[in-house]
């Protein structure tokens, strides 16, 4: 059982794409013609060109809505299709869930001709983040555990440029950080990290808020 067969039944509830950030994703990718997202859960962010989703969790590709690109069950560290078959891959908000990060880079790089598309978060500026600096430092460090280092992604694509992606306060994808300025469309069971926490530190957390 993969982590989102636990936790990812009610993910289309709390974690709608954001078009600001959909619009910087599909520059990213710029002009290729095919796309295979790695790690797609429900398939958010996929450009009309996606030709194939690589997805572990049966719960999250049930979730898929209808005209979805085909989904593959498989792991990013082991995608069972030929060398070069896309013109870029895309990794969005997953790479922090790979047992093996070197492996899933390297198939990323493998599968795409053109260019490989990562979005992730900085754990140091997350960490900054208000809610978690006051209120929950728990959540912050067990984040400390998953988080992926820009710099080690860098030096695992080699040739790579890292662009800011601003969320803007009104974001409509439910991810950790996504609503710092207004906490009403969120709650601690919606931020992704603290879903994974114990219960213990998910009671002290609430407590503080």
């Amino acid at each position: 059982m993969t982590t989102y067969d636990r936790i990812g039944a009610t993910y289309n509830h709390t974690r709608r794409p954001d078009h600001r950030i959909a619009v910087k994703i599909h520059e990213a990718l710029g002009d290729a013609d095919t796309v295979i997202n790695v790690g797609a859960g429900a398939g958010s962010y996929e450009p009309p060109q996606t030709m194939l989703a690589v997805e572990p969790s049966a719960v999250m590709i049930a979730q898929r809505p209808a005209g979805s690109a085909r989904a593959l069950q498989a792991s990013a560290e082991s995608i069972p299709i030929a060398d070069d078959s896309a013109d870029a891959a895309m990794a969005i908000l997953t790479v922090h869930h790979w047992t093996d990060l070197e492996a899933g880079i390297g198939e990323l790089l493998r599968i795409a001709r053109q260019r490989v598309v990562i979005f992730t978060w900085d754990q140091a500026i997350f960490r900054r983040f208000w809610l978690l600096d006051e209120y929950l430092p728990e959540v912050a460090a067990f984040t400390d555990t998953q988080t992926v280092h820009i710099d080690r992604l860098i030096a695992l694509l080699g040739d790579a440029r890292v662009e800011t992606v601003p969320i803007p306060h009104d974001c409509t994808d439910g991810f950790g950080a996504a609503f710092w300025r207004d906490l009403r469309h969120t709650s601690i069971r919606t931020c992704e990290p603290a879903s994974r926490c114990s219960p213990r530190l998910a009671r002290r957390s609430s407590a503080r808020v």
